[in-house]
């Protein structure tokens, strides 16, 4: 994958992680589930996990260009 594709996938994780902007909805649900997930819907757990993995992939891909693994490395 191409440096600048990498920089895209993080720019958009972190935007999706994170949206809307006042309140994220990852917090809300984290909250919620801490509280017990009391009536939470099947839309609210999956919601839970698009916001989620959104912001696990944006990291794991800032984790590999910060830290490249030795096969990165011997093809440039």
């Amino acid at each position: 994958m191409k440096k600048e594709s990498k920089y895209l996938f993080i720019i958009a994780g972190f935007f999706l992680g994170f949206s809307p902007l006042n309140e994220p909805h990852l917090f809300g649900k984290i909250n919620w589930v801490i509280g017990g997930a009391v009536e939470m819907k099947l839309m609210d757990w999956l919601d839970l996990v698009m916001h989620g993995l959104a912001i696990l992939i944006a990291v794991g891909v800032t984790i590999s260009l910060i830290f490249p693994s030795k096969k990165n490395q011997k093809s440039k």
